[in-house]
This record gives structure tokens, C-alpha cells and sequence, in this order.
């Protein structure tokens, strides 16, 4: 695993807000609270709509883009794939490699601290995954090289699957306020998300605040660029990407609708 201090000078710049974000919040907690809900849809839906081969699992790479805490790459290295994982944050990696180490998936299972706007694995993969929303927190530009590393780490006709938020469905059920308690081994944590739209900017702005069960609390803000379905399609095309397919959910897989739940779009390098 790299250290810290020999990622981009970049990634430190005070813009990356999201390093400070997910390093002095209880995020992991979030984490495995939110992605364990619907975990297991997304297992099935990459087992049974992104052309991976089962009988050949020790032969087919995988390369998870924004890991977090690996909740994905982790069962996918237990079912024998080679995963190729990379995150940002040190504390995300951290405990990704612990969880690792517990389920020996050390061997399956490759950890990078890493920027996803740089980082490519080693060698070319068949899947490339960035899931939970972990792209679009940047600025275009920025939004764009991590698009082109996803290309570049596939092989030819290799799927890059996306998974963004529906902002049809966003904007037209636009909540300023949403609060919702999660379990924590330290006891409950209520978090509490205020959002506003900036027009002018094109972004979702979010303040987001943790409040343990002794009343401390952690403040954080955020900022996601609100790409459309046409728009985020034009970017994947510009960057070499084609063979589209959109599903709405990955639930159902069902095709994207305006009201669907979730924009999760297929692609091929």
C-alpha cells in the first residue's frame, strides 16, 4: 500500500474537500449501514448483467475504483475473483485491509491508497466498477480523468459499470431535509443532511452533521455535479466509452425510467 504522502500534490489542495470529509467523520459506520442495505442487489446484478465469467473466476480481473471500505470487493475476492481496489482515504483502506486480513482475501484482494483520478492497476481488467455514488464530487475536469482511468484499465470490450444518482428523480422531489439514525459499535449516530442546489454552479451542495450518542458532533459539507442521463452519456462517449445500456435500479435491473430509483449506466471500453 502506498503511503499518504506519496499521493498527487493535487489530491491535498483545499478543494479536495472529501479528504477531510470521510477522515474526521464516523463515515465508515455510514458506510456499512447504507451499502449493506442494498449490497446484495448489486452482487446479483453484477453476477448476472455484466458478463463475468464464473468458470473462469482466477482468470477475470475486477478493478473497484472507489472502494471505501471494500464492501463490494470484499465478497466479490471471497467468490475467487481478482479484485483490484483503490480509495482515497487512508482510514477506508485501513480498515478494508483489516477485513481482509480477518477473512484471508489478502491474495485475492489488492488495496491501494490511491486517487482514483490517477490510479490504473497493474494490469488490465474485464469489470470496472464505481459504485455508490463516488464519482462527480470534483470539479469537470477532474470528473473527466477519473471517467478516462476507468477506460484505460479495461480490457478491449471490457464493461465499466456507473452508478450515479436519478437527478430527474432528485430535483423533482427535492428534500432540503433528511435525518436518519444508523447502529455504530459505539453506540447510535443520527445524521443529519441539509442540501440546497447552486443553478449557477450545476452542484448539489450538502452540509452533513454526526451527532454520537453523547451529543458530539462532526460537520462536514459537499458538493456533487448534477450530470443528466444525456450529459453523463456524452462524457463516457467522449472519453471512449460506447455500447450503453441504463437500468434504472439494481434490484429489479429494470430499465431507466425518469422516476427510477438510481442512473446506473453500462458501458463498454
Amino acid at each position: 500500500m502506498k503511503d499518504p504522502k506519496d499521493i498527487s500534490e493535487t489530491s491535498k489542495s483545499s478543494d479536495k474537500w472529501w479528504l477531510s470529509f470521510y477522515q474526521d467523520t464516523p463515515f465508515i459506520d455510514y458506510l456499512d449501514t447504507t451499502h449493506g442495505e442494498d449490497k446484495e442487489d448489486i452482487l446479483n446484478f453484477i453476477y448476472n448483467h455484466c458478463s463475468l465469467d464464473r468458470s473462469n473466476k482466477a482468470a477475470t480481473r475486477i478493478f473497484d475504483q472507489c472502494c471505501g471500505v471494500a464492501s463490494i470487493s470484499l465478497p466479490l475476492a471471497k467468490d475467487g475473483f481478482k479484485v483490484y481496489a483503490a480509495d482515497i482515504c487512508s482510514q477506508f483502506i485501513k480498515e478494508a485491509e483489516r477485513r481482509a486480513e480477518m477473512h484471508k482475501l489478502k491474495e485475492n484482494l489488492s488495496l491501494e491508497l490511491a486517487d482514483a483520478t490517477i490510479y490504473l492497476p497493474p494490469e488490465k481488467v474485464d469489470l470496472a466498477l464505481n459504485l455508490y455514488t463516488s464519482f462527480g464530487y470534483a470539479d469537470h475536469q477532474t470528473n473527466l480523468k477519473m471517467l478516462k482511468r476507468a477506460h484505460q484499465s479495461l480490457k478491449p470490450k471490457g464493461i465499466f459499470l456507473l452508478d450515479f444518482p436519478n437527478f430527474h428523480l432528485v430535483l423533482s422531489n427535492f428534500r432540503k431535509h433528511i435525518v436518519r439514525e444508523i447502529s455504530a459499535s459505539d453506540g447510535p449516530i443520527t445524521v443529519v443532511r441539509e442540501a440546497h442546489l447552486s443553478p449557477l454552479e450545476g452542484r448539489l451542495k450538502q452540509t452533513w452533521t454526526f451527532i454520537d450518542k453523547d451529543g458530539k458532533r462532526a460537520k462536514q459539507e459537499s458538493s456533487l455535479a448534477i450530470y443528466l442521463p444525456d450529459r453523463l452519456m456524452e462524457i463516457l462517449k467522449e472519453v471512449g466509452f460506447s455500447e450503453f445500456t441504463v437500468f434504472g435500479d439494481f434490484k429489479t435491473a429494470s430499465a431507466y425510467q425518469i422516476d427510477s430509483p438510481r442512473l446506473i449506466i453500462q458501458a463498454r471500453a
